[in-house]
């Protein structure tokens, strides 16, 4: 019984042994390492990127992972010991991503929970909505 305790708590850890951070403003804003846009290119141009982030796409329109992302990262200096951030639309793809990639051996991968969605909506927090005057 005790034995799979341990192994469900080592596969538990092993699962989400990522960082995540919710994607707000004040969040983002603290990050002192590079940030990956890993949405497509569609959707930068739909709603703008984070300044300074570097653009790679992870998962292709066909839902395949993009096979030169590993060499892509390597041209922003980005190692399996660097630690970067990923960030997407929703957090879903980011979440998949940062488990593959910390399945290929990047240790320091930080998801940006909520995407995209979720710095939106730090960004509106305080707006007031309601018919104008």
């Amino acid at each position: 019984m005790m034995k799979k305790i341990v192994l469900a708590t080592l596969l538990f850890i092993q699962i989400f042994a990522y960082e995540n951070i919710l994607a707000t403003k004040s969040n983002i804003e603290k990050i002192d390492y590079p940030i990956v846009d890993i949405r497509l290119p569609s959707e930068w141009q739909a709603t703008g990127v984070i300044p300074n982030v570097k653009k790679i796409t992870f998962f292709l329109p066909n839902g395949r992972i993009n096979q030169n992302f590993l060499e892509e990262l390597k041209k922003y200096n980005i190692t399996p010991n660097t630690k970067f951030a990923i960030i997407c639309r929703t957090g879903h793809r980011s979440r998949v991503a940062s488990k593959i990639l910390e399945d290929n051996g990047y240790t320091k991968v930080v998801n940006l929970k909520g995407g995209m969605f979720e710095l939106f909506k730090s960004l509106l927090k305080g707006v007031k909505y309601g018919k104008r005057k």
